[in-house]
């Protein structure tokens, strides 16, 4: 046979069964072979198929002529790049769906929240008023009112009245404290407390008879039950406040059993319970202007608490854990913007003060000089100049910047606060477990605690509180530890990277921490 002659059978073998062998291909084959030759099953499906099997057949893609396969290369990527840009398709249109099905989510929570506000237990109408709101970003005003309603009294007054504005901008709010006793005339109502007003004609007529006291618009209202301000602390986890003087008020208490009706002077964290019996006791000498010192205060506390101690993806679940005892016209939104621009002022930018007067019983006479004075910075954004160097160092006037922060400063050094103090906890006693109570301790009273873990050795009998230089920052830290434990300089001598070192000794005791609040070191 020649060269190029084939066998009966052909190149693809015989026929059905009766016929003869199948007419030979005349296709002359290259006398010189580049590549392997191909698969006869392989070149059939080829002939009968075309290019469709060539592409998608992998041993048709492992065999064949040399010479053909950069043509087949380039189809075989781009039927991938085909493939892929399916696949893509296909993963952005799940991915689109995924977070339009999570913005709806979000969405629908929002709604939930504010559908709550707006069908309180106090309030179950909108406001009749037609409150003008600011522009977004622009300053806006807000009136917050303060009463205790319970059930089933339907008339009652306000006991906190306070006009604020805030200013998202330049991170700044203002608080004007406005007595309740203060003599007004109620429109449509004659000569009375501005108290009144909320219990003769409800939001609408408090937000107008404050409105033409002070001749500032009003944007938004927004009242708070006492148990919602108890709530509102109890979500932040409470709010570390240095309190000026002890207070034994059980007037002032709403807690049962009178528990939270006693408060030790120094700076403490204060529960929803306590925190309340702070903001109403009238148990001084001049009665609600102390007692408005001390709101203004507790104001400043909780912008430093959201600013230092506060996640802003907490913000959220604080509103909404408050929301079923807030009546208000605000969204939200608006709500989350108010709540942002409190923690980003903190309390430098958070200024305060009292339209104060004269007690000629049974009305507060309003010194008109005063007002006007403080409604013109009010509305022009600039901070209320403190009255007094001893109430600025103190912390009951508003704050202000410039000289008289300086002064005040150089007067009195800023207090030791426990967040400012960083710790390292070790356990040099051997006791299980101890060196992560002492930490929990620490934690709950603000300190900054880092490594937690075990000394070289089990060798301590009592508690030592370690210090480098500072030590007045290590008499802070001992203050909330069991009494007896041991001040020691460091000299070098122990290794550890923050301000202090605890080494909890054999002589630890949960049972003998302290129930009296932290005292601040000056």
């Amino acid at each position: 046979m020649g060269k190029h002659s084939h066998s009966n059978g052909g190149l693809f073998g015989r026929g059905p069964k009766g016929v003869g062998p199948r007419k030979q291909l005349h296709r002359r084959t290259p006398t010189t072979v580049s590549g392997p030759r191909v698969p006869a099953d392989v070149a059939r499906r080829t002939a009968l198929l075309g290019d469709r099997a060539r592409l998608s057949d992998a041993s048709a893609r492992r065999t064949g002529a040399l010479e053909s396969a950069p043509e087949r290369l380039r189809a075989e990527r781009e039927l991938r790049r085909k493939r892929a840009r399916r696949m893509f398709a296909v993963g952005a249109g799940i991915a689109s769906a995924l977070v339009l099905f999570a913005a709806i989510g979000v969405y629908a929570y929002a709604k939930h929240i504010e559908s709550t506000m707006q069908r309180t237990v106090y309030k179950e109408k909108k406001l009749e008023l037609d409150l003008k709101k600011a522009a977004p970003a622009e300053p806006f005003t807000l009136l917050l009112l303060g009463y205790d309603r319970r059930p089933p009294e339907t008339i009652y007054r306000s006991d906190t009245i306070i006009l604020a504005k805030v200013d998202p901008k330049t991170k700044q709010v203002w608080m004007l404290s406005i007595p309740r006793d203060t003599r007004v005339d109620i429109p449509g109502k004659g000569t009375h407390k501005i108290n009144d007003a909320f219990a003769l004609g409800g939001e609408e007529l408090a937000i107008k008879t404050v409105e033409q006291f002070t001749g500032v618009r009003i944007n938004h209202y927004m009242g708070v039950n006492f148990k919602g301000f108890e709530r509102a602390v109890d979500a932040m986890g409470g709010v570390w406040v240095d309190v000026p003087t002890e207070i034994n008020d059980i007037k002032a208490d709403r807690s049962p059993g009178h528990r939270a009706a006693h408060i030790d002077a120094g700076y403490q964290l204060l529960d929803g319970e306590h925190a309340l019996t702070f903001v109403r006791t009238r148990d001084f000498l001049d009665a609600d202007f102390s007692r408005m010192k001390n709101q203004q205060l507790f104001f400043r506390a909780v912008a430093d608490q959201i600013a230092k101690r506060t996640s802003p993806a907490k913000l959220p679940g604080i509103v909404s854990k408050v929301a079923p005892f807030i009546s208000t016209d605000m969204t939200l939104m608006e709500m989350l913007r108010t709540a942002t621009a409190l923690r980003d002022a903190g309390s430098k930018r958070v200024y305060t003060a009292t339209i104060g007067g004269e007690w000629r019983s049974p009305f507060i006479h309003t010194d008109e000089a005063l007002k006007a004075e403080l409604i013109a910075k009010f509305e022009a954004g600039e901070p209320f100049e403190k009255p007094e160097a001893s109430d600025a160092a103190s912390g009951t006037a508003g704050a202000a910047d410039g000289a008289a922060d300086g002064a005040a400063t150089a007067a009195k050094p800023e207090p030791i606060r426990p967040e400012d103090v960083t710790v390292t906890v070790r356990n040099g006693a051997g006791i299980a477990g101890c060196a992560k109570q002492a930490s929990a301790v620490l934690k709950a009273r603000a300190f900054e605690v880092g490594e937690v873990g075990n000394a070289g050795q089990f060798v301590y009998d009592k508690t030592l509180v370690v210090y480098k230089k500072n030590r007045a920052a290590a008499e802070l830290v001992a203050s909330v530890l069991p009494r007896g434990v041991k001040l020691v300089e460091s000299r070098g001598m122990y290794a550890y990277d923050t301000e202090i070192l605890v080494v909890i000794g054999k002589d630890w005791d949960v049972a003998k921490l302290p129930l009296t609040p932290i005292k601040t070191t000056d």
